[in-house]
């Protein structure tokens, strides 16, 4: 896809469409990373996120301990 970089104040910058983000997983933030000469947008992905309700859901369908020992 080919797109017009915009002006905006002293910098440039690109608009994307909202469909791509979308579909994309990105909210609010992006992670911008050069690589190459290359520029790498990602959706942000919190440290753990979700991690707790997983973990409830395993915990309750496998405990870890049973009779005072551990379940492998």
């Amino acid at each position: 896809m080919r797109i017009k970089l915009t002006k905006i104040g002293n910098s440039q910058g690109v608009r994307l469409p909202k469909a791509l983000l979308t579909d994309c997983g990105f909210t609010n933030e992006a992670d911008l990373e050069v690589r190459h000469k290359m520029i790498i947008l990602s959706p942000v992905k919190e440290p753990r996120s979700g991690w707790l309700n997983e973990m409830g859901a395993e915990l309750e369908q496998k405990p870890l301990m049973r009779g005072g020992e551990w379940q492998w």
